[in-house]
């Protein structure tokens, strides 16, 4: 009994190791690291307008200070896509959203430009 317990386990370790960790690639998902209600009200906003579906994960990212407000980064991978200093007061905020939908619509078109004349074998992946 123990050594069939024991050998479940050793197994089970060996397929884990074999095992590799990957990148979130959902479609059309943009996830949220915002952390005061500025950068969540961006987040809500910005993915109710957002109506493209790009094959990679875009992650808005919030860096809130008490003073000037939120810095809000739009990113893919390690891409900055757009950014953005959001003050609390929110004047003109549907109007910036807006900016950043098409910046970002922008950026990424000029990213899957970039990526079809520039496939070449021999950078891959985070290489420069």
């Amino acid at each position: 009994m123990k050594t069939s317990v024991l050998l479940i386990l050793i197994l089970g370790l060996f397929a884990c190791l074999r095992c590799q960790a990957t990148d979130i690639k959902d479609p059309g998902l943009i996830t949220d690291h915002t952390v005061s209600a500025v950068g969540h009200d961006f987040y809500r906003l910005f993915s109710d307008r957002w109506e493209k579906v790009y094959p990679e994960t875009i992650t808005i990212s919030e860096k809130p200070s008490a003073r000037w407000g939120s810095w809000i980064t739009i990113k893919i991978g390690q891409d900055v896509l757009y950014q953005i200093l959001l003050f609390p007061n929110r004047r003109n905020f549907n109007k910036e959203v807006d900016v950043a939908i098409e910046k970002v619509s922008e950026k990424l078109a000029r990213r899957q430009i970039d990526k079809a004349l520039l496939s070449t074998g021999d950078l891959s992946g985070d290489e420069f």
